[in-house]
């Protein structure tokens, strides 16, 4: 879970909730200078649900401070079945999409500490060398694997995953490395510009706008005293919708 913050307490967004907010990035990603995903309809795929091994976990736990726990602070020896079943999920839609997402799992595993995982790591690589033999028999995977198109793809996750995270937590200033650019890679800047508005530099989207959205429940800004209060308040939880507007450079704001 995501807790987006407001004046008077937080909307809780869960990790598919997030995810859809990438997917909306991604549905949008590519121009004449940012190169394009491809096959599109997979990598797409690949987003929606590279957080799909959450569902059904997060309305459960809370912190030490009696909030829900958020995403980032679940002890790092439980990642690996919500990684593992992100990557399961996928495979249900095809073998690029759990390829794509096997990739994106392995990322964050790193960041956790390629010792304390190793196994792990060891295992995706494992799969992702058989997927990548069978895709590359495919003509439909094979143009990506032979070219830098799927590191075009691996990065369009990496990227709207990051961005849909940041705007989801509430958003400040912000640098993401390595934006594929034709000539090369390039940073990308996230300036936030007024309430839930934000201008990318350099602009890596269609068009010159974006709006997007997701759901999530309001929740009050309290400690609850333990797991049965925290699923019973959300139950009576509001749904509320919140809307982020993306710009490129000389965009205005309204």
């Amino acid at each position: 879970m995501i807790l987006h913050p407001l004046a008077d307490g937080f909307v809780g967004i869960l990790q598919s909730a997030h995810a859809f907010a990438a997917f909306q990035i991604a549905e949008h990603w590519g121009n004449r200078l940012t190169p394009r995903p491809s096959p599109r309809p997979e990598v797409l795929a690949a987003v929606l649900l590279h957080d799909a091994g959450w569902d059904g976990r997060e309305v459960q736990r809370l912190d030490v401070q009696g909030r829900p726990l958020a995403f980032d602070t679940l002890p790092e020896d439980e990642h690996e079945k919500i990684w593992a079943s992100s990557v399961e999920r996928a495979a249900v839609l095809g073998r690029y999409p759990a390829y794509l997402v096997s990739h994106h799992v392995s990322n964050l595993a790193e960041m956790g500490g390629t010792e304390r995982h190793r196994a792990f790591l060891v295992g995706q690589e494992e799969l992702r060398e058989r997927l990548r033999s069978e895709l590359a028999d495919d003509p439909r995977y094979r143009a990506a694997l032979l070219t830098e198109t799927d590191l075009v793809n691996r990065a369009v996750m990496r990227l709207a995953d990051a961005l849909a995270v940041h705007l989801t937590r509430g958003g400040e200033n912000a640098l993401f490395p390595s934006l594929p650019r034709r000539g090369g890679s390039v940073p990308l800047s996230v300036k936030p510009m007024a309430e839930r508005a934000f201008r990318l530099r350099p602009w890596p989207l269609v068009g010159q706008r974006l709006d997007l959205t997701t759901e999530g429940r309001r929740l009050p800004a309290q400690r609850f005293p333990n797991e049965a209060s925290l699923r019973e308040a959300w139950e009576r939880a509001p749904t509320v919708r919140l809307t982020w507007t993306l710009l490129a450079t000389g965009t205005p704001v309204d």
